[in-house]
């Protein structure tokens, strides 16, 4: 019983002793974290949206393959998104060909013309200004004609203008005399036959005569462009979304492209400065305390136990 009680006061205290002497270190250990780092390796992302459409959406579906800045990205993911386009403003021109233009038509600085949007489906009416004019053709007409007004006629003679010409004598023959009259050049008309279309009248007491021209005249086919700012009303439409990522296969040898970068830190409790302090010293305290009891305690029960063997006469004749 003696060599019990002295084994079991060693190992309580040697106890004591150790939970005293490890404690700060145990406590100190606790503050101590685990960081893990974590690299996700992703090649460039590359998102395509097609123009806003109406209608039949297979004609603006995503390639499978797009190369961008040298390097080639294969689709991964498509989509359709309903979306509403803003109102804006963009350039828009159309042409109109004219043809058959003489040399005294003028052609029109505006015109109303039809500007369609193939992707929104819209049609607008516009008038807009010429931007540019291409002539594709020229040819002579020979369906030219014309009437001419003679004044100043008289018995021998009449005037073409300010030039006299004798009655009787073949007005072909003045065939350029009438063009100059008529301020037409002989580049752009050419007059075949002249000839009277009535007898002489009296207007406001001069003499005059009509005839007729009859030629060709140089024409041309001319492509008009107009084209200006254009207001494009909001509408409900859809987009074709592509998703690509870029091929690595044909760069192995390229370094590691590391897009996102993760850190996790775990912590069993934080202890820094004056916290590591107090807790050392409330470990101290208590581990004191709980010795000091059990010191008591043992100091006791060795009291009573010596107390027991004085009055006990088995011991005393031993």
């Amino acid at each position: 019983m003696a060599m019990t009680t002295k084994s079991f006061i060693i190992n309580t205290v040697f106890f004591i002793f150790l939970s005293l002497l490890t404690g700060p270190f145990l406590s100190y250990g606790a503050d101590k974290s685990i960081e893990i780092k974590k690299d996700i390796r992703a090649g460039d992302v590359l998102t395509v949206d097609s123009p806003a459409f109406v209608g039949s959406s297979s004609e603006y579906a995503p390639i499978e393959t797009v190369i961008k800045e040298g390097k080639k990205y294969h689709l991964t993911n498509s989509e359709i998104l309903d979306i509403i386009t803003e109102e804006k403003t963009e350039y828009s021109e159309s042409w109109i060909l004219y043809e058959g233009v003489e040399y005294i038509d003028r052609m029109p600085e505006t015109a109303r013309i039809q500007v369609i949007n193939e992707d929104l489906k819209l049609k607008q009416t516009v008038e807009l200004p010429v931007v540019s004019q291409v002539e594709e053709c020229s040819y002579w007409n020979y369906d030219f004609t014309f009437p001419i007004e003679v004044s100043g006629y008289q018995e021998d003679t009449y005037l073409l203008g300010e030039r006299e010409i004798p009655n009787g004598a073949p007005l072909t023959d003045y065939a350029e005399e009438f063009l100059k009259y008529l301020n037409l050049p002989e580049d752009y008309y050419q007059i075949t036959s002249i000839v009277w279309t009535g007898e002489p009248v009296e207007q406001n007491g001069d003499m005059v005569r009509n005839a007729q021209a009859q030629g060709k005249k140089l024409v041309k086919n001319i492509r008009a462009v107009y084209g200006g700012e254009v207001a494009v009303p909001s509408v409900q439409a859809q987009i074709y979304r592509g998703i690509y990522e870029e091929d690595r296969t044909e760069s192995q040898t390229d370094p590691l492209n590391y897009k996102n970068s993760e850190t996790a830190v775990y912590e069993r409790q934080a202890w820094n400065g004056y916290r590591k302090i107090v807790r050392y010293i409330i470990t101290i305290t208590i581990t004191l305390t709980v010795l000091l009891l059990l010191l008591i305690i043992i100091l006791t029960l060795l009291k009573k136990k010596k107390a027991e063997a004085d009055t006990d006469p088995d011991s005393q004749s031993d």
